[in-house]
């Protein structure tokens, strides 16, 4: 039998077996280590990852390298939680965004890559369980001010 490491859940129910709370991560940087987990290694937090995200390879994307840019982690709308990275030196054209409730739940997964050089153009993918990905106007928000994302308008 596979030995899995400590901090990673081997499903959401083992992810939801204690008691969750996310908020002293508010204030922190995604990379920054509270209570033995950095935000992205925590279980519930990556059990919300893999359940929003199915796709490997897409879920592959929303990583913290240790090279990457990160801000800190907010508190956002509807009581929720925000942590965003990007790519060092092009955050601008590649970043994500996780959005969880407090207690591990209600995940929600941005991730983006700029397609062209227009701006105006670009959007961003949003993951959320049991759902197909819906673009929306723009890249993954990095602050309150950002969420929730702008529906994409044709003109």
């Amino acid at each position: 039998e596979p030995k899995i490491a400590p901090s990673t859940p081997i499903s959401v129910k083992e992810a939801r077996r204690g008691p969750v709370d996310l908020t002293p991560y508010i204030g922190k940087y995604p990379f920054d280590v509270v209570n033995g987990h950095r935000f992205l290694d925590h279980p519930a937090v990556q059990a919300a990852i893999a359940t929003a995200v199915p796709d490997a390879k897409a879920r592959a994307e929303v990583v913290f390298a240790d090279n990457g840019l990160g801000l800190p982690i907010v508190r956002v709308a509807g009581d929720r939680i925000l942590a965003w990275g990007g790519a060092r030196r092009a955050e601008d054209r590649y970043n994500w965004a996780v959005v969880i409730a407090p207690d591990g739940t209600k995940g929600e997964v941005c991730i983006f890559e700029a397609v062209g050089d227009d701006p105006e153009l670009w959007s961003a993918a949003w993951y959320v369980a049991g759902k197909p990905a819906v673009m929306k106007q723009g890249g993954c928000p990095s602050s309150a001010e950002d969420y929730p994302p702008a529906d994409i308008v044709a003109g």
